[in-house]
């Protein structure tokens, strides 16, 4: 385990409050590549998730290719950002700590980068331990459209969204899509320390806020609880941060909106058209397992043409024209 999980799990055990603490989504390793706040370290990071691929992970050190152009597409930096980012992951480490707890290891994030001058090609060096963790933060952010986490400035807007993810999934109709959290779990998920909530307010929800309310994905809107503590005037002691599900959310990506209309729409007729392929009049619908079937021959679409159907049914919707939208 990292230093960090090792910090977290100890003052888990001191914990004596019933409620259960919150829980990082973003891990750690998202954690020590963004401790200059540097937003541009979290975009490589999802960038190298892509190019894996080929990674010897039976190896303890093996290098990959950086494409530069292909990276100056992806992530919407410049090359200069780009290298100056790749160096200062260079300076920094991760810190290991075996289950037993009896020994320490710390492991520089990139040990080797080499730049080809008259080239666009940039070769980095990875321990396997690194490249795992690499892999962890592309299957936490899965559900998370990358264009738009590409176009965020704040790391902030960053850690915010799989928060609101986290909280879309709360179904318990006594919980609703909010989160309370104390100043010390704010400071805990967002990387800060800041010594009043006043300060989060300013420096890091409203930021988020503003940018998040200008993308096409998720938003929320807070309320700051305040307290008395004897005489004096009352202190901010929490938020709660409520979940805001725009409309043009689930047509944020092809992968939103087919998780959308599954958990939503289940058993209900979708479209009623003719096959292009056997010219007969099909109804499509969703079955609980998340397969789209015909209602009229009752069969299952394979998995090539569950995917066509797929790209109209998003494209229609993207056009205002799938009417069980409407509805």
């Amino acid at each position: 385990m990292t230093l960090a999980e090792w910090n977290e799990k100890k003052a888990k055990e001191l914990e004596e409050q019933k409620q259960k603490p919150l829980q990082k989504i973003s891990n750690n390793f998202i954690d020590n590549t963004i401790n200059k706040n540097n937003i541009n370290a979290i975009k490589t990071v999802f960038y190298l998730a892509t190019i894996l691929d080929s990674f010897n992970f039976d190896l303890k050190l093996d290098s990959l290719k950086i494409d530069l152009n292909d990276m100056l597409k992806y992530t919407e930096m410049t090359r200069q950002e780009i290298r100056n980012n790749l160096k200062m992951m260079q300076e920094t480490s991760i810190t290991f700590i075996n289950e037993k707890e009896e020994w320490e290891k710390y492991i520089v994030l990139i040990p080797e980068i080499t730049i080809s001058y008259g080239s666009n090609v940039i070769t980095i060096d990875l321990y396997s331990k690194i490249a795992k963790l690499i892999v962890e933060v592309k299957n936490n952010y899965t559900y998370i459209d990358t264009r738009v986490l590409m176009s965020l400035k704040s790391k902030h807007s960053i850690r915010m969204l799989p928060l609101l993810e986290k909280i879309k999934g709360y179904d318990a109709p006594h919980i609703g899509k909010r989160k309370k959290m104390s100043l010390n779990a704010l400071n805990d998920f967002f990387g800060t320390k800041y010594k009043r909530i006043a300060d989060i307010e300013r420096r890091v929800l409203k930021p988020a806020q503003k940018e998040l309310d200008n993308s096409p994905t998720l938003t929320f809107i807070y309320q700051v609880h305040m307290e008395s503590f004897g005489r004096g005037r009352p202190r901010a002691t929490s938020v709660t941060i409520d979940l805001i599900i725009r409309p043009e959310y689930y047509l944020s990506s092809r992968k939103v909106f087919i998780e959308y209309m599954r958990t939503t729409f289940i058993g209900k007729n979708l479209l009623d058209t003719i096959d292009k392929h056997t010219h007969k009049r099909i109804t499509i619908y969703i079955s609980t397992k998340g397969k789209l079937y015909d209602r009229i021959s009752e069969e299952s679409f394979d998995t090539k043409r569950a995917n066509e159907i797929w790209t109209t049914l998003y494209e229609l919707a993207k056009d205002g024209k799938l009417g069980v939208l409407e509805g």
